[in-house]
């Protein structure tokens, strides 16, 4: 009651400030049936065919090209439904890309449903009404909304006083088309993602699946979709009047052809017909069973199963263990852990993001604090360049040649056997608050190419091998030569990193 009452009051006299209502008559749905005909039906037929009793077919998405250009294939070649479910969607020319296309799918009648954490959302409310309301085959919900809207004072009135709540937010990343094919990764929608923004760009990973895994993210999706913190896209604003929804998709692809810049040239614009690349699958996919696992929406059932799941694969490990995370703040009892694990044989590689090459800067005023007892209990610790070689660049920028190159995967590799790809940083917000979701792998062929790609990753040309020099002092050693001071980053990001470090903020990260 006191919590209405103050953001009530924040919002009195401000005439934008409105309030989402409490929905009762949220319609259930899950997911439809696979079709039986169609491209994608016959990929997974073939796929199907190949596959070994109980197990699913995986192909890697290392290049940012790729990981667009499956998700254009998936929505050009759905027959029935498209899910979509994301922590962000970003304005761009690629979000307005994949949204023409899910709009396209949904005209000729396949069912879509988005589903994006509102934290940072920043959509067009009044348009996405008048679309959920108007369009029969097309959806959106937000997850966790803050019910103060178009107030930045009531927003952060709603936050201050509903804070433990507002703060758990959905990270998960899935996009299931009939429900066939499934991409799981760490890719959001956004111009970073898919090589065309020339601030800086990601190198990041999603893995194509396909066979009995896909069901799992299928119903994972349901999960999230039908629970009680899912709001309807359709009840976003009250002001949907009589304009059709057909003049603000109208508007939208005006805005589309305008946008026909460098950024877009290495996309098909139009839909395409994918036959010939579906018809290439299951060829250079990987075989292996699979285990697709996620935390529970709802917070009274969320025990944290996504980390219980990565301990219990941590604890399959015997000889080598590789991880990445561009956010690298795991729990003090796991650094203390790590002097055990390699006495005992185990070779532990980690990859994390530089200053420079990190997205989140206050991230690394903590991260810092850890290099030395990383180094000292024994792990191969590597920090990714912003400047990485040629090769490993043309993973991530792809239309542009961006700034700087950012680190953005998120995968651990056991004895090159076992694997985890998913949306999991190692950091608290996403051990501890945050829902995350993640594919586990067991394919040795897969698990290869991966920590391969990870080599490749953490060469001299492309990171620093963080060390002790014979003095005792920490050094970074890659192609550029041998330094023992933090490389070179914007004055700006060195001073958020400061600030951060003597903040009490960590269990936030």
């Amino acid at each position: 009651m006191i919590r209405l009452l103050l953001i009530a009051l924040t919002c009195l006299g401000l005439p934008a400030c409105t309030i989402l209502p409490k929905v009762t008559d949220k319609p259930v749905t899950h997911a439809l049936a696979a079709p039986q005909t169609g491209p994608l039906a016959e990929a997974g037929q073939r796929i199907e065919r190949r596959l070994p009793a109980g197990q699913s077919a995986f192909l890697l998405l290392e290049d940012a090209k790729e990981g667009l250009d499956w998700r254009l294939a998936l929505i050009d070649s759905a027959q029935s439904s498209i899910d979509i479910q994301l922590y962000l969607w970003h304005g761009g020319a690629s979000s307005m890309l994949i949204f023409d296309r899910a709009l396209q799918a949904a005209d000729r009648g396949v069912r879509v449903r988005i589903l994006v954490d509102d934290f940072l959302f920043s959509g067009n409310e009044t348009a996405i009404a008048t679309l959920c309301q108007q369009h029969p085959h097309f959806d959106i919900r937000l997850f966790n909304p803050g019910r103060v809207r178009n107030s930045t004072l009531g927003g952060l009135a709603e936050w201050a006083s509903n804070f433990r709540a507002l703060n758990r937010r959905m990270h998960n990343k899935t996009f299931t088309v009939d429900r066939t094919l499934s991409i799981v990764g760490g890719r959001n929608i956004g111009d970073h993602y898919f090589g065309m923004d020339r601030k800086y760009n990601f190198i990041d990973l999603d893995v194509l699946a396909g066979g009995p895994v896909v069901e799992e993210v299928s119903d994972g999706f349901d999960e999230f979709w039908n629970s009680s913190l899912s709001f309807p896209g359709s009840h976003l604003s009250r002001r949907v009047g009589r304009r059709p929804y057909e003049s603000l998709v109208e508007k939208y692809r005006v805005a589309l052809r305008e946008e026909r810049s460098d950024r877009l040239r290495d996309y098909p614009l139009k839909t395409q017909d994918w036959s010939s690349t579906l018809a290439r699958l299951p060829r250079g996919m990987h075989f292996g069973r699979a285990d697709f696992i996620q935390d529970h929406p709802e917070v009274e059932d969320d025990n944290r199963q996504l980390v219980q799941a990565v301990e219990s694969l941590a604890r399959r490990r015997k000889g080598e263990a590789i991880v990445v995370s561009p956010y690298f703040l795991p729990a003090d009892a796991s650094v203390e852990n790590l002097k055990n694990t390699t006495s005992a044989g185990v070779e532990v590689k980690i990859l994390t993001a530089s200053l420079e090459a990190n997205n989140q800067p206050l991230v690394d005023g903590h991260y810092r604090k850890l290099r030395p007892p990383l180094v000292d209990n024994g792990a191969s610790l590597y920090e990714f360049r912003p400047d990485p070689s040629p090769a490993i660049r043309s993973n991530a920028d792809i239309s542009v040649h961006s700034k700087r190159v950012t680190l953005h995967a998120k995968t651990i590799v056991l004895d090159r056997r076992y694997s985890f790809i998913g949306s999991l940083n190692l950091d608290p917000r996403a051990l501890d608050i945050n829902t995350e979701s993640g594919m586990f792998v067991d394919s040795p062929s897969l698990a290869r190419e991966l920590a391969e790609w990870i080599d490749d990753l953490c060469a001299p040309d492309s990171s620093w091998e963080i060390t002790r020099n014979p003095d005792g002092k920490i050094q970074w050693d890659s192609s550029a030569g041998t330094r023992t001071s933090e490389p070179p980053a914007k004055w700006s990001r060195r001073m958020m990193s400061r600030i951060s470090g003597i903040l009490p903020i960590r269990d936030q990260l």
